[in-house]
């Protein structure tokens, strides 16, 4: 199920569980599989810790009384002992393995049911006191069941109902207490069971409400990281082209410029201008021009050798494209071939019949150089475009490489020389359309 479905409904189970009043407990499939799943390790290592403390209390009990009862009745220790507590024990110890909450719920529920049933059975018909203290032990077992072990709602209150007409057929049975006893001991049980019933329903509901709010934050939380990565990636995507725009593009060469820096590469940037553009956005309008931009655009991605070069659209028509760990020759290389798949791919059609568009170009100025401590990255973007400038005067339709003269950008710095980059020349003309 979709994360925004999910979202809603436990939005839906939150209202719903707030409400006053009894509401089921039992949330939709989904939601409750969720629930099972998220607390199941953690419940069943808390059931095998409380079982086994209860086992131990109950063994201690068994034989404080056998010493209180002088020692002479075998049958109750024997019951208890050899019968009660290995069972209580196995199921126990499958606590470990985290078993599925039908089997769960059902032995601890059953086990607690026949430690109730067995020392009603052991205490009845004995003495008075005897039968006045079996309802104690009634109500103890309750307690464990409804309280301590937190059994969930349904089996709580079956294991509750199972007691409270064990008790009764106690109570019919019993023939050493008189009429007002037996009312006072009813009266106790259900007292006891109304109340502890009470308190695990109250107790399963927050548990579902806490499960419910956390996963609701969960799911927001996913949400908003999912929304923030999706505005980054927006921020950073020039919408018409789907190139990067000048924010990414600033960020990336700042990054490979510095990984440049530290691997002592040759860092080459080319500055692409769509040729007669303005002309094109006056005769044809703006809508035939952004066709033209992102054609440009498409070109070049395709121009691209591998995941580690980086176009972006510089503005109007102008794109940049920045060359990681490339030397001049193969920067020109890349250059020329935007330049020809641009001219050869030719201008978007027109719709009006028999109308020939004019051809679109471009012209390319590019530059390299292997960036150190001594230089700064704007001398090599500004060595791209006064080629690109250079190829234009020169006709259109060009590639030319030039070489930056600006010096190191540090006002205490007494050093003048120029940044080092490789050309061929300065903005000498590589290639031009016949």
């Amino acid at each position: 199920m979709p994360s925004t479905s999910i979202h809603e409904l436990a939005i839906q189970q939150i209202e719903r569980l707030s409400k006053r009043g009894f509401q089921r407990l039992a949330l939709p499939k989904s939601l409750e599989n969720a629930f099972e799943q998220s607390t199941l390790a953690r419940r069943s290592e808390r059931l095998w810790l409380e079982g086994l403390v209860a086992i131990g209390l109950f063994n201690i009990y068994v034989l404080i009384d056998h010493y209180l009862q002088g020692g002479n009745s075998w049958l109750p220790i024997q019951i208890r002992l050899c019968i009660v507590t290995p069972l209580a024990l196995l199921i126990n110890l499958s606590m470990r393995w985290s078993p599925n909450k039908i089997y769960r719920e059902t032995s601890i529920a059953g086990a607690s049911c026949l430690v109730g049933v067995t020392h009603l059975y052991l205490e009845s018909n004995k003495n008075a006191a005897s039968s006045a203290y079996a309802q104690v032990g009634l109500i103890v077992a309750v307690i464990f069941v409804n309280v301590v072990m937190r059994l969930q709602f349904v089996y709580a209150l079956s294991a509750s109902v199972i007691l409270l007409a064990s008790d009764l057929v106690f109570i019919k049975h019993d023939h050493l207490l008189n009429p007002s006893e037996k009312l006072l001991g009813i009266t106790l049980a259900v007292c006891a069971i109304s109340m502890t019933v009470i308190a695990n329903y109250s107790i399963g509901r927050e548990e579902r409400l806490g499960f419910l709010m956390r996963l609701r934050s969960e799911i927001q939380s996913k949400e908003l990281s999912f929304l923030n990565v999706e505005l980054q990636r927006i921020s950073c995507i020039d919408s018409l082209t789907g190139l990067a725009n000048r924010h990414a593009y600033e960020l990336q060469f700042a990054k490979l410029w510095r990984e440049a820096v530290g691997s002592g590469s040759c860092l080459s940037a080319i500055v692409i201008d769509i040729d007669h553009f303005k002309q094109t956005n006056d005769t044809r309008g703006h809508l035939y021009g952004d066709r033209v931009l992102v054609r440009v655009a498409s070109l070049l991605l395709q121009s691209l050798r591998c995941k580690d070069d980086f176009a972006a659209r510089f503005g109007g028509e102008e794109f940049v494209v920045l060359l990681p760990d490339t030397t001049q020759e193969g920067a020109m290389i890349v250059a020329e071939r935007i330049r020809k798949l641009v001219e050869v791919a030719g201008s978007p059609a027109l719709p009006e019949p028999g109308s020939h568009p004019r051809l679109s170009t471009v012209s390319c100025g590019g530059a390299s150089c292997y960036p150190n401590d001594a230089t700064c990255k704007e001398d090599l973007l500004d060595a791209a475009d006064k080629a690109l400038y250079q190829a234009k005067e020169l006709g259109r339709n060009l590639v030319c490489w030039g070489e930056s003269t600006s010096r190191r950008k540090e006002p205490s710095s007494s050093d003048t020389r120029p940044l080092k980059i490789s050309v061929i020349s300065d903005a000498i003309p590589l290639t031009r359309a016949d």
